[in-house]
């Protein structure tokens, strides 16, 4: 931090409001935690203090847990935060990586910092950025264990949960009782939304109807169909090669005797007969 003396922070940026009975109301240079090696602290939304804010807050009737509303006032852009040490130099907060990048912030950019109290959570809706989170066999148990480490939620932040060298970004998309909760001993009670990465699975094509055309018929089979079927219209051969013409009529004209004899009546024999002796 010797780097960053060159300035008298303390008397600075420090405060806006002081004495006792006055809110606390501070302004303060924003780092990352890397840069005091507390990076133990990432998840969560914890922040280091400076000492002095401890002094200022021990003269106010605050509330605990501690609460506070922190803002980029140039980006317009506000969350809530708890504190997990009063260590910084004078002038400095130390942020999770996750919340600087929340909050649109770069490394000692100056932020606005008020105390606050906030209603206990009820309900959270939040959506994973990644579907792979909600497939994990254990991701109840990691939202439960990720959740002890922050102190509030707000809606819109985006919070990281780390598991197993991965780190997974959910969005806060809604909070009851209002847009900021208190987590501490609270009994909530969570909602997922479509993670956003998700995608509507492919319907499956229906299968066109398909109708089976039957053989069409030949123009000329469809006229004999019409006209009567004619299965022989040549003139027909004998084994001898003689045509069949003479035995088609003998037979039409011994037809014709028949019917005349059943007109008339059948008469076997009307001769007289005669006995061989």
């Amino acid at each position: 931090m010797d780097n960053w003396n060159d300035m008298d922070a303390g008397n600075t940026f420090s405060s806006s409001t002081t004495g006792a009975g006055a809110d606390f109301d501070h302004w303060y240079l924003s780092y990352p935690l890397s840069h005091v090696s507390k990076t133990n602290h990432e998840t969560g939304n914890k922040i280091i203090m400076p000492a002095s804010a401890l002094h200022h807050l021990a003269s106010l009737s605050v509330s605990y847990p501690l609460l506070f509303r922190i803002e980029n006032t140039t980006a317009g852009i506000h969350s809530h935060c708890g504190v997990v040490e009063f260590t910084a130099d004078e002038g400095f907060v130390f942020m999770p990586t996750w919340m600087m990048n929340n909050m649109h912030l770069q490394q000692g950019e100056l932020v606005n910092i008020k105390n606050v109290t906030l209603p206990k959570g009820n309900y959270i809706k939040i959506k994973p950025h990644a579907t792979k989170f909600t497939t994990l066999s254990d991701h109840k148990s990691l939202l439960e264990k990720a959740f002890r480490e922050f102190v509030s939620l707000t809606t819109g932040d985006t919070i990281v949960i780390s598991h197993d060298d991965e780190k997974y970004l959910i969005d806060v998309v809604e909070t009851r009782p209002s847009p900021a909760v208190l987590m501490f001993e609270t009994d909530c009670e969570v909602e997922f939304a479509q993670p956003l990465d998700y995608k509507e699975p492919e319907k499956k094509k229906k299968r066109k109807k398909t109708t089976v055309e039957c053989e069409k018929q030949k123009p000329d089979q469809k006229k004999q169909e019409i006209l009567g079927f004619k299965p022989f219209t040549g003139v027909g051969r004998r084994v001898d090669g003689q045509p069949l013409v003479a035995v088609i009529e003998e037979g039409m004209m011994l037809q014709h005797d028949h019917e005349k004899i059943n007109k008339e009546g059948f008469k076997a024999f009307t001769g007289k007969s005669y006995r061989l002796s």
